[in-house]
């Protein structure tokens, strides 16, 4: 066909061309109406007839029904192939559709239930589609059918049309097969219609998107006659502008025009344009309904991949919101902020692995230590000694045989306090009783190789240590500050066989030496407070 190319846009600049071309329109047609394993579609039948007003328009086209994956590849690669000498391409599509957050795909007539890793070889991808589209800019068209009837899928696909950012100069319609096909035959394929006017009466439920323009029209009047342009130079540059309706279009005009008429009206569009992708996570999200507990588990799944949401108490502040724009622009996915329901999936998949990985690190440790542990007792606990039992619990304060070592040197104490004299041992009563780093100094001071010198400069040596580890502490006083987040703590200890201890929500010394154990085993300093470190293991611990 012979056409008339009156206007195109490079790089937001509008370029009047009056240039006769020679060129042949493309078209391609499938319908998928029967599957071998997925319900029939009758409605895709109706493709025949956009076929037909295609071939009366002067199109060539290629036109396929009830296509297997491969047919539907090979078909769209001859597609491919004519259409880099194309005029106008136009792209009409119906069947089961299946998506994911990257990209749509038509699936095959043999396809099965795919899912989020099988789909591309299922299927033809709307992507690679727009690929083509996008070197035909204002003069290309996709057209996509909806079906009330779902395709079976698998997980991490959702089954639907799930649109990615078009390319500039390309349009796409879409909506229910009948009204569709009303709208290309009657309406959108008229010589001198343009899209935009045409979706004005378009049948209910289809819907425009991309390159709309109301100005120029899609297939020019038969006698060749360019569509008007309006004589004001602004007023033509805005229009267009408009018509492809995109930031880069819009900021165009305002480099262009700094004191224009329509300046005003560019920079709330652009305002628009860049709160919407923001705006539709966020409606996505909420679309979800997530409950308390499921928010709970998001939470633990970004501490265990090591992005801190500052709490796991089902609420998404601004500390959840980073963490989750963290993940996002470190796993390739738009940083929003807010998740769709194939990012939980993933983020879900993702924890999972790494508590396998961190919990099979730490059996492995554990049994290292067990081993160590128990040769370090044949080797000096187990000769009884006073100092060998004291060497034992100061490497291992709550070791595998802490209780039997702690037991004998309780017995040693008993015999020691019979020995000693009166006055030694009132002393030594009363530092117990103040149970102070001064009490044990004066102790010292006062009986420096005393009986019990040796508890005393252990004792000693624990309260200055507890001093050290107010920072730790403190840390505990943020992070559990609540009976909830200690009750939590207390029970998954007990899950992981440590003993903490009645479940109550207090911290005690039961408590705190299983903090220590865990610490321990998963080479965490050990200092029996819950650090962030200690909480994030804890919840990946299985």
């Amino acid at each position: 066909m012979r056409r008339i190319l009156t206007c195109t846009v490079f790089s937001g600049i509008l370029v009047s061309l009056a240039a006769v071309v020679s060129a042949e329109d493309l078209a391609l047609v499938i319908g998928n109406r029967t599957h071998l394993s997925q319900p029939d579609l009758p409605d895709s039948a109706r493709l025949r007839d956009a076929k037909e007003a295609l071939d009366e328009a002067g199109f060539t086209v290629l036109y396929g029904q009830n296509l297997t994956t491969r047919a539907l590849q090979e078909l769209a690669g001859r597609f491919r192939d004519q259409a880099k000498d194309a005029e106008h391409v136009v792209i009409v599509l119906s069947g089961h559709w299946a998506s994911t957050s990257r990209d749509t795909w038509l699936l095959g007539a043999d396809a099965l239930e795919p899912d989020s890793f099988s789909v591309g070889g299922q299927g033809l991808s709307l992507g690679g589609l727009l690929d083509i589209a996008a070197q035909h800019q204002g003069a290309s068209l996709i057209a996509m059918g909806e079906n009330q009837t779902k395709p079976r899928i698998g997980a991490g696909v959702q089954a639907m049309i799930n649109l990615p950012d078009l390319p500039q100069g390309v349009t796409l319609v879409r909506g229910p097969v009948a009204g569709l096909m009303r709208f290309l035959t009657r309406q959108a394929l008229l010589s001198g219609q343009s899209i935009g006017v045409a979706l004005d009466s378009a049948p209910r439920g289809v819907v425009g998107a991309g390159f709309v323009s109301r100005l120029t029209p899609f297939l020019p009047d038969d006698g060749g006659r360019p569509a008007p342009v309006p004589a004001d130079a602004e007023t033509s540059f805005w229009q267009a502008v408009q018509s492809i309706g995109s930031i880069e279009a819009l900021l165009s005009y305002v480099e262009r025009y700094p004191d224009g008429r329509y300046v005003a009206d560019a920079n709330r569009k652009i305002g628009e344009l860049r709160a919407a992708p923001q705006r539709r996570a966020r409606q996505a999200e909420d679309a979800l309904h997530l409950n308390r507990e499921q928010r709970r588990q998001i939470q633990r799944n970004l501490s265990i991949l090591g992005f801190n949401p500052r709490g796991v108490d089902g609420i998404f502040g601004r500390g959840t919101r980073a963490a989750v724009s963290a993940w996002q622009r470190e796993n390739g996915f738009d940083e929003t902020g807010f998740l769709t329901g194939n990012q939980i999936a993933a983020l879900q998949n993702r924890a999972d692995v790494k508590a396998r990985e961190l919990e099979e690190e730490a059996r492995r440790r554990q049994e290292e230590h067990d081993r160590n542990d128990a040769a370090y007792w044949r080797r000096t606990g187990r000769g009884g000694t006073e100092d060998d039992l004291r060497a034992y619990l100061k490497r291992y304060p709550d070791g595998l045989y802490s209780e039997i070592a702690q037991a004998r040197l309780d017995t040693i104490e008993d015999e020691k306090r019979a020995q000693v004299q009166a006055d030694e041992r009132a002393l030594w009563d009363e530092t117990e009783a103040a149970d102070t780093a001064d009490a044990y100094r004066r102790y010292l001071q006062t009986y420096p190789k005393g009986t019990f010198a040796q508890i005393a400069n252990g004792r000693l040596q624990a309260l200055e240590a507890d001093n050290r580890n107010e920072a730790a502490r403190q840390e505990e006083a943020r992070i559990a500050g609540n009976p909830v987040t200690r009750l939590l703590v207390e029970k998954r200890l007990q899950e992981l066989g440590l003993k903490p201890g009645r479940i109550d929500g207090r911290l005690d010394e039961n408590t705190r030496k299983a903090i220590r154990k865990f610490q321990r085993s998963r080479k965490i300093p050990a200092t029996g407070y819950i650090t962030q470190q200690t909480i994030v293991r804890l919840l990946a611990a299985r």
